[in-house]
């Protein structure tokens, strides 16, 4: 098996691991007292810390493997067609409906991840990229722009009650979407860090990678656990995988300048990109009814 292959298998694995989580976290949220609200008592929770650990430590090595072995952009991507198990689980564990619009916006999803695998839209990892002060600027500049967008969910969820789990998964996924891209650096940057001869721009944005990646995976998970206390997890999940399946394209072409690969690599980009803003706006109007009468 060639390490491409190898890399579509793990992240491939790294998505059924993801939405299995979310299936048990869901089920563990849904047997709570009415009224409590998430906090840490969720620790005492067996269950909920074996969706915990399925969700994000177990898929947080997959993903890095998968991102070492194929590079950042695609790994959403492939992960994302976990949400199968997502949709099975939730219907199966949960007892939760699906109805029409949703197995269509899964559908959208699906195809949507193929079109932007086929793109072949791969980025490879190299310190020379990564020092260019260019680059750096770019980086802060693309990370202060998705930090501007949670702003705007917190602010819709200030005046909207019943966009509050829709806001909270958007911003959960905007918050994923900036770890995938930090993790990259790190990738980038390992043999360097080894052989300590790290060249100022690159130990900056090693020790700004060092500061984000945990605020962002904290700010994911909480705000990931919070939209589930308002809809369905086959609604909140595919809606937090949006801004995550989106960012990638925008970081091959506007942070590393890349140029399509092939002709057909930006057609499939782009048609994956609206079958993902389509699935969105099913899901999260099934979504916005069931929160209008809890």
């Amino acid at each position: 098996m060639s390490l491409y292959w190898l890399g579509i298998a793990v992240a491939l694995l790294a998505g059924a691991s993801n939405n299995f989580g979310i299936v048990v976290e869901k089920k563990a949220l849904n047997r709570l007292p009415e009224g409590q609200k998430v906090g840490r008592h969720l620790l005492k929770n067996r269950l909920w810390l074996l969706g915990f650990i399925l969700n994000i430590v177990i898929t947080s090595i997959l993903v890095f493997y998968a991102e070492y072995l194929i590079g950042p952009t695609l790994v959403p991507g492939l992960e994302a067609t976990g949400m199968i198990i997502l949709a099975i689980g939730s219907l199966r564990l949960l007892k939760e409906t699906i109805k029409t619009p949703e197995i269509i916006g899964i559908s959208f999803m699906i195809l949507a991840i193929l079109c932007l695998s086929f793109s072949e839209l791969a980025i490879d990892i190299n310190t020379s990229a990564l020092a260019e002060t260019g680059f750096l600027i770019r980086v802060v500049i693309f990370t202060l722009i998705l930090v501007v967008g949670s702003i705007v969910t917190r602010i819709v969820r200030a005046k909207r009650e019943n966009l509050k789990g829709i806001a909270y998964a958007i911003d959960s996924g905007l918050m994923f979407g900036l770890n995938n891209f930090w993790i990259a650096p790190l990738i980038g940057l390992i043999d360097n860090i080894f052989a300590g001869s790290l060249a100022t721009n690159e130990l900056i944005l090693l020790i700004l990678a060092f500061v984000t990646l945990p605020i962002v995976n904290y700010f994911g998970i909480f705000y990931m656990q919070k939209s589930l206390e308002f809809g369905q997890a086959s609604n909140m999940r595919p809606i937090q995988q949006a801004p995550v399946q989106i960012v990638p394209v925008f970081y091959f072409f506007a942070i590393f300048l890349l140029a399509p690969p092939q002709i057909f690599s930006l057609p499939l980009a782009i048609s994956g990109i609206a079958l993902i803003l389509v699935s969105m706006l099913l899901l999260s109007r099934r979504a916005g009814q069931l929160e209008a009468i809890k």
